[in-house]
């Protein structure tokens, strides 16, 4: 799916699709930050179609994206066994059961950014 396609892309803007050097430059400033080491449970925060959340999985004991675009959801499943459709202001998950969260590019789109980001800690 491309811009072109998505009814939605005004509205909540079009995930990447192939992986760029800016995010791998990401990528590795997060590496930087967990020390070399992601491991344990990671979530993607508004995976997209999973150029993130796919890098993850060979890092992570446990690596599960959320978006709230089923459509991506489903696409992003093809690179990880574990996507769910959710919204960022309500995580369908317990409290403090990830030890790593990206949520790159989301904020802008939630409809309570303060909710969101209390989810997130």
């Amino acid at each position: 799916m491309n811009a072109s396609h998505s009814p939605k892309a005004a509205l909540r803007g079009e995930p990447s699709y192939v992986w760029r050097a800016g995010q791998e430059r990401r990528l590795k400033m997060m590496l930087a930050a967990a020390g070399e080491r992601i491991s344990g449970r990671v979530l993607v925060d508004g995976c997209g179609v999973g150029m993130y959340l796919a890098r993850f999985v060979p890092l992570a004991q446990q690596a599960v994206g959320l978006d709230i675009e089923h459509e991506r959801t489903v696409e992003a499943h093809q690179s990880a066994p574990q996507v769910v459709c959710g919204a960022g202001e309500a995580l369908p998950f317990p409290a403090n059961h990830f030890d790593f969260l990206l949520s790159h590019e989301v904020l802008e789109h939630v409809q309570d950014d303060a909710q969101a980001i209390r989810e997130m800690v």
